[in-house]
């Protein structure tokens, strides 16, 4: 760098880095001084002090800024690697600064996170000595003296068990009942709901914790046969009730939904059996004397003696994705027909399937009477005591009664034969009527039916 005449050059890094240290010592002198024990300023001559070494500086600094500035655009050519030094190391402090800003606020709102993330001390040796021993050996002796009891007492339980019969009974009260429900009785804290001849369902309150739901205690099917009523394995059963818990407590109207699903449950058991119990039938002293169909949507499906039903390997139907069928039972078979033919559209027939209500019906191709009370006979399954064979019975026996009625009123018409009004009468061995009863308890139908005339005896 030229200087004026008659005074020395010096370099402008050297000119920097005397000012650099100049500044530097000054500030080491003025922290030295300030810590001195003899040091008698005052806090304000302290400041004053510091604000001058500040404004000092700042102006040396602003000169050097200055005369770099006129030697970087006055000479272009002049390039200083002190002053880009200098620029960078100014970028870098201020990246630092907001590093260091960044910093101290983000551990700023870690320390209040810390407060909620600290770990709980726990008691292992405590822990231990359960786990290990099964007990607890430093508990207050005071506990001893508190009296606990286990258990409520007998008044209290019974106490306890009127307000929850009262709370079941305000329940059912303000839920839907299914008419179907035969039977509703509340009593020692459950509610009984029975339907005949289908289930029984023992309920009370408090699912998963919560007294306005539902809570199933006993699941108990009524269908059943001869030896006894069908019983679900404990699995299914428990997997039935968990599943039908659940259903409620998702439902508006829990007792329906635990109805539909249990009555059609009970529905697709009861027409298994029939068809389990036809099956049977055919395979002995009934093999040539009936045959069956399955019914399915209004239609009539394979004949009895084919292999097209559907069944399973423990030789149940097998009904998934479809409607429950029903069973067309066909008695009184004609020999031909029955050596080689197969159409049986003039046989008469029992009809066993789901009504439109999707209660099990059962009904004759035929009109035929009732024998006991002389009037239209009615065909029911009891679906507590299943039997297909009794049921068949009862049939034949009322078309049998029927068909003599219809030739007795015949005969009556002939007057080569009847020829006063008592010539033609209707009668069995040992009594029809005592005979339809026993049919009706599950005998076996042995007497014969007649038509007797002063002439002659036709026996059926």
């Amino acid at each position: 760098m030229a200087a004026e005449l008659g005074q020395q050059t010096v370099e402008f890094s050297a000119l920097v880095r005397r000012a650099a240290e100049d500044s530097y010592l000054a500030l080491k002198e003025l922290v030295e001084r300030s810590r001195a024990p003899e040091d008698q300023r005052s806090d304000s001559e302290k400041k004053i002090d510091l604000l001058k070494f500040v404004v000092k500086t700042r102006q040396r600094m602003l000169r050097l800024h200055v005369l770099a500035n006129y030697f970087k655009h006055r000479f272009c050519f002049f390039q200083v690697p002190l002053i880009q030094y200098c620029q960078q190391l100014a970028a870098t402090l201020s990246s630092h600064e907001t590093c260091f800003t960044q910093t101290a606020d983000s551990l700023f709102y870690m320390h209040e996170g810390l407060q909620h993330a600290r770990a709980p001390i726990f008691d292992v040796p405590s822990a231990t000595e359960v786990l290990l021993t099964g007990s607890y050996q430093r508990l207050p002796k005071c506990i001893d003296d508190l009296g606990i009891q286990s258990s409520l007492s007998g008044d209290e339980q019974k106490s306890t068990l009127k307000k929850l019969d009262t709370i079941l009974r305000s329940k059912l009260l303000e839920v839907v009942l299914p008419k179907e429900i035969t039977e509703v009785t509340v009593s020692d804290g459950t509610a009984v709901l029975h339907v005949d001849g289908e289930f029984k369902v023992l309920l009370t309150l408090g699912y998963r914790g919560h007294l306005s739901l539902w809570r199933i205690l006993h699941l108990e099917l009524l269908v059943g046969e001869k030896n006894g009523n069908i019983r679900l394995e404990e699995t299914r059963r428990y997997a039935l009730g968990d599943d039908l818990e659940r259903r409620m407590a998702a439902a508006e109207n829990p007792l329906s939904i635990l109805y539909t699903v249990l009555h059609e449950l009970c529905v697709a058991l009861v027409m298994d059996t029939v068809l389990r119990q036809v099956q049977v039938l055919r395979q002995g002293r009934w093999k040539d004397a009936i045959r069956f169909e399955l019914i399915s949507d209004g239609s009539a499906g394979q004949v009895g003696n084919t292999s097209a039903l559907q069944l399973t390997q423990e030789g149940e139907l097998d009904t998934t994705g479809l409607k429950t069928p029903g069973l067309k039972i066909i008695y009184w078979l004609d020999a031909d027909k029955n050596a080689g033919g197969s159409d049986f559209s003039s046989c008469p027939f029992l009809k066993v399937e789901p009504g439109q209500d999707t209660q099990i019906k059962c009904v004759h191709s035929s009109f035929v009477l009732d024998p006991l009370t002389g009037k239209e006979a009615t065909f029911a399954l009891d679906q507590s005591c299943i039997d297909v064979e009794r049921l068949l019975l009862r049939a034949i026996a009322c078309n049998r009664y029927t068909r003599l009625l219809e030739i007795q009123r015949e005969l009556s018409k002939s007057v080569n034969i009847c020829r006063e009004p008592g010539d033609v009468v209707l009668g069995c061995d040992g009594g029809v009527v005592a005979d339809l009863r026993k049919v009706c308890k599950g005998a076996t139908y042995t007497s014969n039916c007649y038509i007797g005339s002063s002439m002659s005896e036709v026996y059926i």
